[in-house]
């Protein structure tokens, strides 16, 4: 058992010297066995082994660079917003991009144009005060989307027809070896939801290519968007957003789950919103479990009714059951 660290059939366990190195390297900003229900909208999911809030570039790098070393699982998250963490939880370690990743800052571009940099754990919906405030026009689309830039920017967000992808124009990366790396918008390949970009890549920021606006203007925008989204999707409660992406075919993953009759059904307290099929909500006390189970009676279901195969919009992570022993004391 070298180290203190012990592996077996049931997985890593971060052992006394792990878990040492962690509280010297990160002191208040290491937690262990933290509940995920606490960091993803769903208000749902297992505990993660460790969760830690790195606060700046230094400080991630040497992280991933020692979770590598030793072996140990990693992954990245922002706000949780498109996130279902099962029942489980989370073997290893997540990183959480917040504080010291939040930086906001723009400057004039070419062709009159404004640069808007925001660091990867940036909330949009500040990232949007902040345009609105400066003048700077061009992400209102935005507006209600819950997550951070980094989130954002990875599933290629969007709405009102219009995606992150339409306005990037660059992005700065921790790549899969570690080096530091900027992709400019010929670089960056977005398609439906998505950016393809090399596994194990972390995104630090991005910058955006907007354009002058006036304040006031852009502030009824956002208002009238807020309301329209009020009106149409349950934002009163916990949810992932949209849980499937809209097929090829052109019918909205919505309207399909709406005809097939699935508006209110229940799994436990998870249930297909009445106010919009393509959101599952948590009424209470939901388990991942019961949104996985109502997720796959929806695509069944729609699938048999009008042969279309309901693609996931949210991304799944974590396992079913949790080990009896995942941290030596």
């Amino acid at each position: 058992m070298a180290g203190g660290r012990r592996i077996s059939e049931r997985g890593i366990v971060i052992g006394p010297d792990e878990r040492g190195w962690l509280i010297h390297r990160f002191e208040n900003k290491v937690l262990f066995n933290e509940p995920m229900s606490r960091h993803t909208t769903f208000r749902i999911g297992g505990p993660a082994d460790v969760l830690v809030y790195p606060s700046n570039i230094q400080g991630l790098m040497e992280l991933v660079t020692w979770a590598r070393m030793k072996q140990i699982p990693l992954i990245v998250i922002g706000a949780g917003s498109n996130l279902i963490v099962r029942d489980g939880g989370i073997r290893g370690i997540v990183v959480k991009l917040s504080h010291g990743f939040d930086a906001i800052h723009h400057e004039n571009g070419p062709e009159n144009s404004i640069l808007l940099t925001a660091g990867a754990g940036t909330l949009l919906g500040r990232l949007n005060s902040y345009a609105i405030r400066n003048g700077i026009s061009g992400l209102n689309f935005t507006i209600g989307i819950p997550g951070t830039v980094g989130g954002a920017v990875l599933m290629n967000a969007g709405a009102e027809k219009r995606s992150i992808g339409d306005v990037i124009e660059s992005v700065n990366t921790i790549t899969r070896d570690l080096r530091l790396e900027s992709l400019c918008r010929e670089k960056l390949h977005f398609s439906y939801r998505q950016l393809n970009l090399d596994r194990d890549t972390i995104i630090l920021d991005a910058c955006f290519r907007l354009f002058p606006g006036e304040t006031e203007a852009l502030r009824r925008e956002a208002i009238s968007l807020v309301k329209a989204r009020q009106a149409r999707q349950p934002l009163a409660l916990p949810s992932a957003g949209s849980i499937f992406k809209n097929p090829a075919s052109g019918e909205a993953a919505g309207f399909l789950i709406e005809k097939a009759g699935l508006k209110g059904t229940r799994s436990g307290d998870a249930e297909v919103s009445t106010k919009h099929a393509n959101f599952i909500v948590n009424r209470g006390d939901a388990r991942a479990a019961d949104v996985l189970s109502l997720i796959r009676h929806v695509q069944k279901t729609v699938s048999k009714l009008y042969g279309i195969d309901l693609e996931l919009e949210v991304k799944i992570v974590g396992q079913e059951t949790r080990s009896e022993e995942l941290l030596q004391e």
